[in-house]
């Protein structure tokens, strides 16, 4: 017999806290052993320290949804609120992708500002660990193909588990929220001015799966988000 196992606030927070000290972990034990021990382009080290961040987050959400008793791919896929996109889907989705980019526009325009008139410093958009990445030159181009493995476990298991496994068996009308707050507790390792860049996606894509109930928008989202702003980095078209 299939179910829906509910997931309570401290069970979200508990779940979204293991991995955020895990994510810790990490980044203070496996990324200085990389970059200490083996002369990887610094890009590497953040790419092999991310397989093991998300990998395990992918299949953790698998896992927690075949334990109700859903065998197949398509069971799995609803439990997971995995679905194909309708066509009011895909303009929520584009829609809240806009959004999210003018909105962090905004905040960048607005750390600009404060910082030609007062001062302030201004943002760092690059996490700290990855303050050594140049852009691709030749062939090291090809270090792209390892990083399209990495972003589609971060993408997905990132979105399979926050939203599709826990926010989809969360209830109360401001459930997105919580697991909104969860998720940015989540992006403390990459440091606080990439949460106040990225504040934006990670109130959207909570509170449209709360409208829509579908993962595949905030993947979409998450995915836009993300990966074309990195590969131009990547290839020394932004800096």
């Amino acid at each position: 017999m299939q179910y829906k196992k509910k997931i309570s606030v401290p069970t979200a927070a508990g779940i979204f806290g293991i991995a955020t000290v895990y994510f810790y972990l990490l980044l203070f034990t496996l990324f200085p052993f990389l970059k200490s021990n083996f002369h990887f382009n610094p890009s590497l080290n953040w790419f092999i320290t991310g397989y093991f961040l998300f990998i395990p987050l992918f299949l953790y959400a698998i896992l927690m949804t075949k334990r109700e008793g859903r065998k197949s791919r398509k069971e799995v896929f609803e439990g997971l609120a995995i679905k194909q996109m309708s066509k009011e889907d895909w303009q929520v989705a584009i829609l809240g992708t806009i959004l999210a980019f003018i909105f962090s526009g905004v905040i960048f325009g607005g750390a600009t500002l404060l910082n030609k008139e007062f001062g302030v410093r201004m943002l760092n958009t690059t996490p700290w660990f990855m303050d050594e990445m140049q852009p691709y030159q030749g062939i090291e181009k090809l270090y792209l193909l390892i990083w399209l493995t990495m972003f589609f476990f971060n993408i997905v298991g990132e979105e399979i588990l926050w939203r599709g496994y826990i926010q989809n068996r969360m209830e109360g009308k401001w459930s997105w929220l919580v697991c909104a707050i969860l998720w940015t507790v989540f992006h403390l390792p990459f440091g606080f001015d990439i949460i106040v860049m990225a504040a934006p996606v990670l109130l959207i894509i909570p509170h449209i799966f709360a409208k829509r109930q579908n993962t595949t928008i905030g993947i979409f989202i998450h995915a836009v988000y993300n990966g074309p702003i990195f590969i131009l980095i990547a290839l020394g078209f932004m800096s």
